[in-house]
């Protein structure tokens, strides 16, 4: 599967925060598919969702497109793009509650029979993916990503701009898993 991201980083230009993405991206990754993280593989610049006009994915997929990605001294399409995100989150998010409030579990009577094995039924899946989301945990369901602070939470970048200076980036990515 494949969801497009905005990876939050602060830069001096265009390209330094395409850089920057990428290497760090690849670092967490190691290198090769694996599975230490979430993602097996990504495109800095939009990937699937970069067509720039065309309907060649090939087109897509090329490195080295920063047409998407937006600058902090664009606050208003910054911000846009930023509420998508967190819109996009918080879509997925009520998504997962409705499907924990179908299930019914009764946690209490669901724990009372737990017996030390490994549960692969899923039961507890929506619920699991809500207390990561409200915990800020990374994965597919975040849309947006700080880098420099490591956070899901825009808070600490929208603080650092407002209050230190300095250009953000909101670089976007297709990742895969």
């Amino acid at each position: 599967m494949h969801v497009l991201q905005y990876i939050a980083v602060k830069a001096d230009s265009v390209q330094e925060a395409y850089d920057e993405v990428e290497t760090r991206l690849q670092d967490l990754l190691g290198g090769e598919p694996s599975g230490g993280t979430w993602y097996d593989w990504f495109i800095v610049g939009g990937g699937r969702w970069n067509t720039s006009g065309s309907d060649d994915i090939q087109e897509a997929y090329k490195e080295g497109k920063t047409n998407m990605i937006v600058s902090s001294e664009n606050l208003d399409e910054f911000l846009a793009v930023l509420e998508s995100c967190i819109d996009s989150r918080i879509a997925e998010f009520n998504r997962y509650r409705d499907e924990w409030q179908r299930a019914n579990i009764n946690l209490e009577s669901y724990f009372d029979i737990y017996d030390g094995d490994t549960d692969y039924s899923m039961k507890l899946y929506s619920l699991g993916k809500l207390i990561d989301m409200v915990q800020g945990e990374w994965d597919f369901n975040s849309y947006y990503f700080d880098l420099d602070n490591w956070s899901t939470n825009p808070t600490h970048m929208t603080e650092d701009r407002i209050n230190v200076g300095g250009v953000w980036y909101l670089v976007p990515v297709d990742f895969h898993f």
